[in-house]
């Protein structure tokens, strides 16, 4: 039943995001502007030769990059086509008071400008991210968020490309610090982080993790975590748990399933996991991620 009411709960806010964007449209001819930038940022392509797919890298770099020989941390987000320009900004006035390092900020989006309306643009992020963050194939996925041959289930890939893609990119094309990696993500990408981090948890050193969708497939993650535990003696990470307090009915239990999983990854006593859980009073799910992803990089780095 909770899972039920999440989906549905999803399924309605993704699908009036889209009816407001179209509502939104005309076919008045209009003077077509440049679009906004932000300072000391690029974009990349990079097609993964595991999944055939175009991802498009927003990299925000340090002031100063150009000038300097130094070598940086990396901080990847998902989600890019939403958050980079929120993490982007939020990371470097963190960096400009001396509050985290500098930081290079690797967001992986989609190619969402090359189609032509917004509907579609916005049908095809959704069926993209959730092919990319899912652990497992579920047909009620498929059936609200797939399109054409676009499935749910493809975290695994999604894992090699970063490992064998992505970073390589990256160490190649940038001076990064190939041992300094921080993950953020928030709801779905959440999800994709704890299944990281349980599958293969060396990727980063920290993980910021707003609003996972722990209710996914009868609470998978809460057996992958379970699975990990009776093979590992350790977790070598720093974990940053996060909820909105207004999520927890509407979102299916948000804030319990949160609860149980760190309480879990808490009674196992590994020497090298550190773990923060915070309930953000008065969020929702729409309204979390920037307040997930400040208090998150403050817990990291703060002294």
């Amino acid at each position: 039943m909770l899972r039920t009411t999440a989906y549905t709960f999803c399924l309605i806010l993704l699908l009036s995001l889209v009816a407001y964007v179209v509502k939104g449209q005309t076919t008045k001819k209009q003077t077509v502007y440049p679009p906004a930038s932000l300072i000391n940022t690029q974009q990349r392509e990079l097609l993964s030769k595991l999944n055939q797919q175009t991802y498009e890298l927003y990299i925000s770099l340090p002031d100063g990059y150009a000038q300097s020989d130094s070598t940086y941390p990396v901080l990847y987000v998902t989600d890019a086509n939403t958050y980079f320009g929120m993490m982007a900004d939020m990371t470097r006035n963190l960096q400009w008071g001396g509050e985290m390092p500098e930081t290079i900020v690797v967001g992986i989006g989609y190619p969402l400008s090359k189609l032509k309306t917004d509907q579609e643009r916005w049908g095809k992020w959704l069926a993209w991210r959730m092919r990319d963050y899912t652990p497992t194939h579920t047909a009620q996925m498929d059936k609200d968020f797939g399109i054409e041959a676009i499935k749910s289930g493809g975290a695994g890939s999604f894992i090699q490309f970063m490992e064998q893609e992505l970073f390589p990119f990256m160490e190649q094309n940038y001076r990064t610090k190939s041992k300094d990696r921080t993950y953020a993500g928030f709801s779905l990408g959440a999800m994709f982080g704890l299944y990281t981090l349980f599958e293969k948890p060396q990727l980063f050193q920290r993980y910021l993790l707003g609003s996972p969708s722990i209710w996914y497939d009868d609470k998978l993650l809460l057996e992958l975590e379970k699975k990990y535990a009776s093979s590992s003696k350790d977790l070598p990470a720093k974990v940053f748990l996060s909820a909105g307090s207004l999520e927890e009915e509407v979102n299916a239990g948000m804030v319990r399933n949160m609860l149980e999983l760190a309480s879990s990854l808490k009674s196992r006593k590994y020497q090298s996991l550190s773990i923060e859980t915070v309930i953000l009073e008065g969020e929702t799910h729409m309204s979390a991620p920037s307040v997930s992803f400040q208090r998150g990089l403050r817990y990291f780095f703060r002294k």
